[in-house]
């Protein structure tokens, strides 16, 4: 793909990513598709498929990423792997910070009555989504980089995209986050992770 193409794609995800922030801000209600699909979601739950999602919910949030990707950087920094630990920093920590202004800034509440845990916070974009894509991506950018075949490189970077979308789901099945509050997440997640590999220098 040309760098063209790429800032193309890039510029139309931020496009689309800023155009359904001003759609829900402020809005304590869903938009465009959200209340179908939360309706059609939670209209049969079912108890074990409930734990599962609780479970894949806890993997991405930051108590259980903040403390797992410190002790890799740790790692890495005593291996002086300096670019891995450059990397993984900016793409969780620098991903959180970025999450926490552009929450303020839309400012949109969670959808309160799908709720089947508690959760505080604003609702636009998810954590979860946004974090889980920048750094799940930049997890499998390095490890595709010490790969040499292009079928395994291929198929990390599917596994990476399959665990990031389960994770996406898991929120919504939860019913913490509105379908627009995961796409938003993962479309501004993917830019950060793009510019963060671009922007960071071995």
């Amino acid at each position: 793909m040309s760098k063209d193409t790429k800032i193309i794609i890039l510029s139309l995800m931020m496009i689309i990513f800023f155009a359904l922030g001003l759609m829900v801000r402020g809005n304590s209600e869903g938009i465009l598709f959200d209340a179908n699909i939360m309706e059609y979601v939670h209209k049969d739950i079912n108890p074990n498929l409930l734990s599962i999602m609780r479970t894949i919910s806890f993997i991405g949030s930051e108590k259980f990423l903040i403390p797992a990707i410190a002790m890799v950087i740790v790692y890495t920094l005593v291996k002086k792997e300096y670019y891995i630990s450059k990397l993984l920093l900016t793409s969780s920590l620098g991903c959180y910070i970025l999450n926490f202004i552009l929450k303020q800034i839309f400012n949109r509440t969670r959808p309160i009555k799908y709720f089947l845990v508690k959760q505080g916070g604003l609702s636009f974009p998810s954590g979860h989504s946004m974090v889980t894509m920048s750094l799940y991506s930049t997890i499998a950018f390095l490890l595709a980089k010490k790969v040499k075949d292009k079928r395994k490189q291929r198929l990390i970077y599917i596994v990476s995209f399959v665990m990031i979308c389960i994770m996406g789901l898991s929120r919504i099945y939860l019913g913490v986050h509105w379908p627009t509050d995961i796409i938003g997440g993962f479309l501004i997640g993917y830019v950060f992770h793009y510019l963060t590999i671009t922007l960071v220098k071995e």
